[in-house]
């Protein structure tokens, strides 16, 4: 008996790892689109269609990719008077709701064409696990409260 719970606890981390592993490649790679400017793949591939951003208290339900797209579209307009170039996510902080949910909210600095860095920001998101690929539900985008952490 003894053997089997220590079998069944080491499998139950090395599947929490997996999952951990999953999501921080998803959210990187969710990132590095972003940055490609790759609104199309992010609206299609990285939300649910139903998504809410939630700016402040201003709940935003897109409802389809071409709408999410949209709003991303308008947020790279802003960014680009700035002259953002591309984010770099520094760190990655989740809270797992069984395997096919998690919370993550993820600190991330902003850099201009010229190499200097714009801004960091924190984004928190709700993402769910559906048919065997990572959606995200909610985003939620937030200034940092400290220097080098979201809270």
């Amino acid at each position: 008996m003894k053997y089997l719970t220590a079998i069944f606890l080491l499998v139950s981390s090395l599947s929490q790892a997996g999952e951990n592993n999953e999501v921080d490649i998803f959210i990187e790679s969710f990132y590095h689109n972003f940055s490609q400017r790759n609104f199309k793949k992010i609206a299609e591939e990285y939300f649910h269609k139903d998504a809410q951003f939630i700016f402040g208290e201003h709940i935003m339900v897109p409802g389809n990719a071409t709408e999410i797209e949209s709003v991303f579209l308008a947020i790279i307009d802003s960014l680009e008077k700035e002259d953002y170039q591309k984010s770099v996510v520094r760190s990655i902080s989740k809270n797992y709701t069984g395997n096919t949910y998690v919370v993550a909210t993820i600190y991330f600095d902003r850099f201009k064409n010229n190499k200097e860095k714009l801004d960091s920001m924190c984004s928190t998101y709700s993402i769910v696990k559906l048919a065997g690929s990572w959606k995200i539900l909610a985003w939620f985008p937030s200034k940092p409260e400290k220097e080098d952490s979201c809270f």
